[in-house]
């Protein structure tokens, strides 16, 4: 009788009690409350760098189609946002030269043998197509701070010559990439939401990237 009364309390004691089973949730829930925000930190940091690399992509790859096609490339962002996109520059001389006509209602149609209607788009207050333009976002929580271009005598011309519409307001100053292989000089500082800072930059005379290492508000001054 007493080996029939143990082996009850054995199949009674094979599972956990309801009781058992909250106290091992409620372990849980506060060590997940206390190492997520440690760990939030490094996410944090950890995206503000996977920015940097992006923008050094991006830019190596504007560098690149801009070589390939002969053709001027622009990056552009928009500041206290993600936002930033790639795109060819055209001047109005262009479209004056080229086979793009524009229509009634202001778009574009390219004429001749085998074109398509409406493969380039245009607007007659800005001077850049959008049939290549490349659109772009930072990681969660990254956002554009600002930037600084050295201006040399083709960027002064090109953003001179530049008609600047409504929607070109809401965008930074552009960044050029040639088709012989240089750029404009600049840096453009990114940050993310605990005020950690990094700066890219590249160098006109070769278009060389650089990617700096991650700053305090401090370190920055």
């Amino acid at each position: 009788m007493n080996t029939d009364v143990t082996q009850s309390d054995r199949r009674r004691r094979a599972g956990f009690t309801l009781m058992e089973i909250m106290l091992v949730l409620a372990v849980l829930v506060v060590i997940a409350a206390i190492t997520l925000p440690a760990l939030k930190g490094p996410m944090d940091n950890h995206r503000l760098r996977v920015s940097g690399d992006m923008v050094r992509v991006e830019w190596s790859h504007a560098r690149v189609k801009a070589m390939e096609t002969g053709r001027t490339y622009v990056f552009k962002y928009q500041p206290e946002l993600p936002n930033f996109k790639i795109e060819p520059w055209y001047m109005e001389d262009d479209y004056l030269e080229s086979d793009v006509v524009l229509g009634f209602g202001g778009g574009a149609t390219t004429g001749g043998a085998g074109a398509n209607s409406g493969d380039v788009s245009y607007s007659p207050t800005s001077t850049t197509a959008t049939s290549t333009m490349e659109l772009g976002e930072l990681p969660e929580g990254v956002t554009f701070v600002g930037s600084e271009t050295e201006l040399d005598e083709r960027s002064a011309f090109l953003s001179v010559t530049a008609t600047a519409g409504d929607e070109d307001l809401l965008w930074s100053d552009p960044i050029f990439f040639y088709p012989d292989g240089t750029s404009s000089t600049a840096r453009i500082l990114i940050m993310n939401e605990r005020s950690r800072f990094l700066m890219v930059s590249v160098r006109g005379l070769t278009g060389v990237v650089h990617v700096s290492d991650l700053m305090t508000a401090e370190e920055m001054q």
